[in-house]
Order: C-alpha cells, then sequence, then structure tokens
C-alpha cells in the first residue's frame, strides 16, 4: 500500500464504507469525522475492526486532516460523494446535548 497518497485511502475508505462488511461503519466514521468532526465522532477503538491495510488508509485519512486538508479536496468529484456517504450514514451523527 502506498501509504503516501491520501487520494487512495479515501477513495479505498469509501469503497469499504459503501460496502456491506463490519469494517463499513468504521470507515464511513473515519470518513464523516475528517469531514465534519463536529458532527461525527470516531471511537478509536473501533479501528481494531479494520484489516490491516485498511488501518493504514484510516491513518492516511487521520493524517491528511491533521495537515489541515480534508477527505472530499483530494478525490474526483468528492463533495458529491461525501454528500452520499452523508445521506447514508446520517444516523451517526452524534448526539449533543444542548445547555439548559
Amino acid at each position: 500500500m502506498n501509504q503516501n497518497n491520501p487520494a487512495h485511502s479515501v477513495d479505498t475508505l469509501l469503497t469499504v464504507a459503501n460496502g456491506n462488511s463490519g469494517a463499513s461503519k468504521v470507515a464511513a466514521l473515519v470518513l464523516l469525522s475528517a469531514w465534519n468532526s463536529h458532527d461525527f465522532s470516531l471511537p478509536i477503538a473501533e479501528l481494531s475492526l479494520l484489516d490491516g491495510d485498511n488501518f493504514w488508509h484510516a491513518i492516511n485519512v487521520i493524517n491528511l486532516r491533521y495537515h489541515g486538508r480534508s477527505p472530499e479536496n483530494v478525490i474526483a468529484d468528492g463533495e458529491k460523494k461525501f454528500h452520499a456517504l452523508y445521506r447514508d450514514w446520517n444516523h451517526l451523527e452524534t448526539q449533543r446535548k444542548e445547555a439548559a
């Protein structure tokens, strides 16, 4: 795996998130939390549900965000793909308690 290719990592995790496996939810949370961490949160322990290669793709996406780049900006049609991802996984949004 090329650890220096964030676009490949984003595309790979999108494929996993759009699949039907135990890792789909985790892949979606990695991407959505990197895209919009105000509304989505990734429980770090869940990364253990990814296989070795997809774990490193997740780390690449996290590293991408650390360097101030948003995942939808490194792939073709990123905005469209992330809005579709949001529609599929919006039930995972973090529920915030409002201050009284």
